[in-house]
């Protein structure tokens, strides 16, 4: 707040606040639910994570966040960054040779498929007042050949809505449902219209 000359009163007219939640929030009483975080990532120029942990992101690659469960490597290639409508048809047949000229590519991890891409977040459903958070200015990486496995983090669509969502994937007791991190959003059961495009294995803040 200092480095971006903000009051207290300058958080609240921007997030929508009351004086008194900006003050328990500065005084570490309590810590501001999920539909003040997007609000107050664009006010303070910072991402979601620094918020709740302290940790400063550099530009192009802020604090990114490794999904998966498994070790990667240093080395980087390319990936392009797709829209949601792409990403809506896109499958494990998918090439990169597909795409036009005014698609932006962004450097991953070598090890993800050739089918991988990166999607812009949109909303805050997977902004979380505990642990990781991924919102709004956030890239994630998605590998459509990676199985999905319960805990993991997938993008899926809706065939009968042509939606796409990115949430947690959980199965229990037979049942499949994707879950928010946001506690303020309720989780979806996955039904017949829904198919999992991919799993996510790593996300970014770019500024």
């Amino acid at each position: 707040m200092t480095e971006q000359n903000l009051k207290a009163v300058d958080i609240a007219r921007m997030t929508g606040a009351t004086k008194g939640s900006v003050s328990q929030w500065l005084n570490g009483i309590s810590s501001p639910g999920g539909k003040y975080i997007v609000s107050l990532t664009k006010a303070l120029h910072c991402d979601a994570n620094w918020l709740f942990s302290g940790i400063t992101a550099t530009p192009r690659n802020a604090h990114t966040l490794n999904l998966s469960h498994e070790n990667t490597q240093s080395t980087t290639k390319l990936i392009p960054v797709i829209s949601h409508e792409m990403a809506f048809t896109w499958d494990k047949d998918s090439n990169h040779s597909s795409l036009g000229k005014d698609v932006l590519w962004e450097h991953g991890p070598s090890t993800v498929s050739q089918q991988a891409f990166w999607l812009e977040v949109v909303g805050d459903s997977m902004i979380s007042p505990n642990g990781p958070s991924i919102g709004e200015g956030h890239l994630i990486l998605v590998d459509p050949q990676l199985p999905a496995k319960n805990d993991c983090f997938v993008v899926a669509k809706f065939n009968n809505t042509r939606d796409i969502t990115f949430k947690k994937l959980v199965i229990d007791a037979r049942q499949t449902y994707l879950k928010p991190l946001n506690p303020d959003y309720r989780p979806t059961e996955f039904n017949n219209e829904c198919q999992i495009i991919g799993v996510v294995v790593e996300a970014k803040y770019l500024f």
